[in-house]
């Protein structure tokens, strides 16, 4: 049993998904904020994401349609509007509001014929998350947080190299699609145990990321997404990952320095420093998510 943020989870025997190595992480604490996580918000049609007037590209409005707060994930892909953004904080927005939230572009070549927005498929991987994590600043509170933008755009193409996908717009979008297909046979058996409330994932002994949920349905409505995600950085042919490695990780996450401030909706939000890039929300100093990387060298 190891302790992060406050919550113990247990690190249970990995799923093995070519050279990834997903480790559920499990728990028995359950959190007591009502939310809907934002896949299911926006199967339901509880979200509305639109451009400001005039459109920004760090910046989208999105509005919560329903009765409960919905809660919206750092690295969420939403896909469409003048160009794909990812979000740069995980958001529990208010009930019946609208919020603007602070975003990256992951498709560099388009500006303009604006479409309906979505949520992509996949999560954005682990090392643009660390990346953008990493590298964010703000003068106005983290409602204004900023990424570097033109080293997001150099994560996205390396993506597309490594993968050995030409996009007409540099979209990252474009890179996850080209290969869904294997990914689909892969998560064909990739169900959420008992209890779960997060995963660690490693490619051999090189943890990629933890996310860590206060219960088990949110975990459950990102797995997979989360999962395509890290499976971009996997390195193929990489041996299984040790559980080991893992708690080891885990507890450098839970002595991190963090600096702790208002999230940009409700709750407060920590940020990881030192060895370990990533960001906690709290709601009345209980975890709602984590999200926590090795810190990216150089």
């Amino acid at each position: 049993m190891v302790q992060v943020q406050g919550m113990k989870v247990e690190v249970e025997r990995p799923w093995v998904l070519g050279g990834l190595s997903v480790f559920p992480l499990v728990s028995t604490a359950v959190g007591e904020h009502r939310y809907v996580p934002g896949p299911v918000a926006f199967d339901q049609g509880l979200v509305k994401v639109s451009e400001l007037d005039p459109p920004q590209v760090p910046f989208l409005a999105v509005e919560n349609l329903a009765l409960v707060d919905v809660l919206l994930v750092e690295g969420e892909t939403l896909v469409g509007g003048n160009q794909n953004r990812t979000l740069n904080a995980t958001i529990l927005l208010t009930s019946a509001s609208r919020t603007v939230v602070p975003v990256s572009c992951v498709e560099a070549g388009r500006w303009g014929h604006p479409r309906n927005v979505a949520r992509s498929r996949s999560h954005l991987p682990g090392s643009i998350r660390a990346a953008k994590t990493a590298n964010l600043s703000s003068d106005d509170g983290p409602a204004r947080w900023r990424s570097n933008q033109g080293l997001v755009w150099e994560e996205v193409d390396r993506q597309a190299q490594r993968h050995g996908v030409r996009s007409q717009t540099s979209a990252l979008e474009d890179v996850q699609a080209a290969i869904e297909n294997d990914l689909d046979a892969q998560f064909a058996d990739l169900v959420a145990c008992d209890g779960q409330v997060g995963i660690a994932c490693a490619t051999g002994a090189r943890v990629l990321g933890v996310d860590i949920f206060d219960r088990p349905d949110a975990l459950g409505s990102y797995l997979t997404a989360l999962v395509a995600g890290y499976r971009l950085d996997a390195d193929e042919g990489a041996r299984p990952g040790l559980g080991e490695e893992v708690e080891r990780f885990l507890a450098q996450v839970d002595h991190a320095p963090c600096a702790v401030g208002p999230a940009v909706g409700l709750g407060e939000e920590l940020r990881f420093s030192g060895s370990v890039t990533g960001l906690c929300l709290r709601v009345d100093r209980q975890l709602v998510h984590l999200a926590a990387f090795p810190q990216p060298v150089g």
